[in-house]
């Protein structure tokens, strides 16, 4: 499907849902203002059907998540980001935008109560017909899921399906999800006990994917029947996933106002095994069965009161090997003789907080990461590396906030880079990017993750030498140890079920 043709799909698709929104809200309020007294007959026969059945009653939620930005290099150049670490600083992050569809069900009269929801959410990735003239655009569909839940005094229960977002808490700075972030297809079910000292949570989740990539999914043509040719799927193996989270929270204030919570999270990946063909049409390759898993855990503080309202930390630990080590919408490379990511580790400690007060914000952001591949000696896909983010914003008035962020990344390759004699010299200092921006922001109110929020933005990113090298030698950012990024941003998010 071209491009034109997958844009006015969705775009019937947004109009569609906007309109079943309107037409769901306004049956809902006539049904209020009740039926005319002149058709006596339907009114009767509606009367009658309430009798036999519960009324069901919706509400319509619109959503959003979005960030757009316009920057320069001060060299003429559109700015990009920079950064030499697989989760740098968001600071001069691109353009990106979600539009989230809610619909949720209830019948009012349901003891326990019960309600269901359907989840649309349609991602727009940095493409803007306003900056490339192209009146196109790449389209990605983040949620698409439904969940039914009953609502008791003291537990909740949710089962869900779909195509989903399934995450917890981030490293805002970095725009990170350092536990539990998956995409999945799938289902769960969530089981929420209100209870001292504090509310437990339990969830589960089973999921598949097949990625459109060789090592998953293979067609290939073979002579039809009668003439020409059919198309058949040789390879199709499908990821499983499961995934398994609890979290106890300890509240040290009335109503939550004050607490620490702890999660446990696992999970397990498998790939059966399948036979793709190879390049010359004829021969083919017997790919083994591969598997792996994931724990970590967090621990969090939070104050929603006084003072310091607004304030949190988190301390997140994770570890996963083999097939998990990838993630699980990656292909693993490095892989050990067997071909199969059995050896891959991945090593991971972050921490994320806020300090939020009336006068001032700090909000932090840090991890550290020793990523290993499957073969036995090291090479350059095997690294650890690291970054320590910072922003604080004094509230000169309710709504002008100016501010500062500062950052320091660093990445170290573990075995020889396949990169010019310069690298190799260059080599015996790791790359390393530190980052200083100045910010003006303007938002609704002082605190550190008020939105919508207009920054006004400059940002210089010092490179070392083997930072610097790590461009190719064709392009022209290779020649700079300093690059700039001067620009304006916005950034918002309301009424979303994954932020």
């Amino acid at each position: 499907m071209s491009g034109s043709q997958e844009y006015e799909r969705v775009k019937y698709f947004v109009m569609i849902s906007v309109l079943s929104a309107l037409l769901v809200l306004s049956g809902t309020v006539q049904a209020d203002e009740g039926v005319d007294s002149s058709d006596e007959a339907a009114s009767d026969e509606a009367a009658d059907d309430e009798s036999e059945s519960p009324t069901v009653g919706s509400e319509f939620r619109f959503g959003s998540y979005g960030r757009a930005r316009a920057a320069t290099d001060l060299r003429g150049n559109s700015a990009r980001p920079v950064n030499i670490v697989s989760f740098g600083s968001r600071v001069d992050e691109r353009s990106y935008g979600e539009l989230e569809f809610q619909q949720r069900f209830f019948r009012p009269d349901d003891d326990p109560d019960f309600e269901s929801n359907i989840v649309a959410t349609l991602a727009f990735l940095d493409d803007f017909f306003h900056y490339t003239g192209d009146f196109d655009h790449s389209i990605a569909l983040r949620n698409l899921y439904a969940t039914v839940g009953w609502r008791a005094d003291a537990v909740d229960v949710d089962l869900w399906g779909g195509s989903r977002m399934y995450r917890g808490d981030d490293i805002y700075l970095l725009d990170f999800w350092p536990l539990d972030n998956l995409n999945t297809l799938g289902g769960g079910a969530q089981i929420r006990f209100d209870a001292p000292p504090g509310p437990t949570d339990i969830r589960v989740h089973a999921g598949v994917n097949r990625l459109h990539n060789p090592y998953q999914y293979q067609a290939v043509e073979v002579p039809g029947l009668e003439f020409g040719t059919d198309e058949v799927v040789l390879l199709d193996r499908q990821r499983f996933v499961v995934s398994g989270r609890v979290e106890q929270q300890l509240w040290l204030k009335e109503g939550g106002a004050r607490g620490l919570k702890g999660v446990l999270y696992g999970e397990t990946q498998h790939l059966p095994e399948g036979v793709r063909r190879l390049d010359d049409g004829v021969t083919e390759e017997a790919l083994p069965g591969d598997g792996g898993w994931l724990v970590g855990g967090q621990l969090g503080f939070w104050e929603a009161d006084g003072f310091l309202d607004g304030s949190f930390a988190n301390l997140f630990v994770r570890y996963a090997s083999g097939l998990a080590a990838y993630g699980e919408l990656g292909v693993p490379f490095g892989v050990a003789a067997d071909e199969t990511a059995t050896g891959a580790t991945d090593l991971l400690a972050g921490l994320s907080g806020t300090i939020d007060t009336p006068y001032a914000g700090l909000v932090l952001g840090s991890y550290f990461r020793n990523f290993r591949t499957a073969r036995v000696a090291d090479t350059h896909e095997d690294y650890w590396e690291t970054i320590v983010a910072s922003r604080l914003h004094g509230y000169l008035t309710d709504h002008i906030h100016p501010g500062v962020e500062l950052s320091y990344q660093v990445r170290r390759q573990l075995g020889p880079y396949p990169e010019s004699g310069d690298y190799e010299r260059a080599q015996l200092q790791a790359p390393s990017v530190t980052k200083l921006s100045v910010i003006q922001a303007f938002s609704l109110e002082p605190r550190a993750f008020s939105r919508p929020q207009l920054r006004l933005l400059y940002t210089a990113s010092f490179l070392n030498d083997s930072a610097r090298m790590l461009y190719r030698a064709e392009d022209p950012r290779r020649d700079f140890d300093t690059q700039h990024y001067l620009g304006i941003m916005v950034e918002w998010w309301f009424n979303s079920a994954s932020y």
